[in-house]
């Protein structure tokens, strides 16, 4: 994004917030809680985040101030709601439709009822970064998940083999699966936010993929650490995360405006998607409030509001 088009941006979201703060002298303690906290959240995100997760922050800046904080006005301490996230995402992973999750802090007596109600597929447009040398992909099933190469492998340029060799992964490597290409048994899979290019559904797994075939062929026992979350790549930092739905121009403005990107392509794709509804009831011995949103797999495996 050019330099003065990124001025641009920032003056208007500060004379927004002034405007806000302003009109907060004449508004509830609740109104002003989340109409500052919606904005200020993602503004913080924008000022201070860096690289792939200044679009992240946005994300889970606006989730904090403009969802859960709009439902109780700004009564949940900040520990509470990075906490009523985390179980969030939690039980968007993990619980059957149907099932409630429930969390409470017995200090502070917040509580939270996450209940999902109904899992169905949806198709949607995301937003993807690729470099242009590689084929532009059709409907994807999304995934959204890190996977790991099962042995030394060809990355090409596009869903097949007559394309050619964008480069080759090593076995153990971990990248982000974004999504398998409608009909195809080829995965597009992301380094470093980028798309690299395809590689051939047999070649990779989930990671546990290669734990599992040394056990099936009853290799000794090989004590592998868990991946460092820090020290994975920017793609995968946010996997079980809960925000809303990342806009291609926060994604673009995201990366570096510098000859670095000159070669990159930012575009929307059509995926069928995994999707969810839950219904959330926050409660604090001032208030209780209880909404129902949908909520879909991104490309990098967090959870998104839509």
């Amino acid at each position: 994004m050019p330099t003065h088009k990124r001025f641009a941006v920032r003056t208007c979201i500060f004379l927004l917030i002034f405007s806000m703060l302003l009109a907060g002298c004449q508004a509830t303690k609740k109104e002003t809680g989340t109409a500052v906290g919606a904005v200020l959240g993602g503004t913080v995100g924008l000022f201070f985040g860096k690289g792939a997760g200044k679009a992240i922050a946005i994300g889970i800046g606006a989730l904090a101030g403009g969802f859960i904080g709009n439902q109780i006005g700004g009564y949940l301490d900040e520990q509470d709601r990075l906490a009523v996230e985390r179980e969030s995402a939690k039980a968007l992973s993990q619980s059957k439709d149907g099932e409630t999750v429930k969390w409470e802090n017995p200090d502070t007596k917040a509580k939270a009822e996450i209940k999902i109600e109904k899992t169905e597929t949806i198709e949607r447009e995301v937003p993807i970064v690729r470099r242009k040398e590689v084929e532009k992909p059709g409907k994807l099933t999304l995934i959204g998940e890190a996977y790991e190469i099962l042995t030394d492998s060809n990355v090409r340029l596009g869903p097949s083999m007559d394309y050619d060799v964008a480069k080759v992964l090593k076995k153990g490597s971990v990248v982000l699966a974004v999504g398998q290409v409608k009909g195809k048994n080829w995965i597009l899979v992301n380094q470093n936010r980028q798309a690299i290019g395809y590689i051939h559904a047999s070649l990779i797994g989930k990671e546990g993929t290669l734990e599992k075939q040394k056990v099936a062929a009853k290799e000794p026992a090989v004590m592998t650490p868990a991946h460092d979350l820090d020290a994975l790549s920017e793609d995968l930092q946010t996997a079980k995360a809960v925000r809303p739905a990342v806009d291609l121009d926060e994604m673009v403005a995201s990366y570096p405006d510098d000859e670095t990107t000159e070669d990159l392509i930012a575009e929307r794709v059509e995926v069928e998607a995994p999707a969810r509804t839950v219904t959330m009831k926050v409660s604090t011995p001032k208030g209780e409030e209880e909404k129902t949103v949908v909520a879909s797999k991104g490309t990098d495996g967090a959870w998104e509001i839509l």
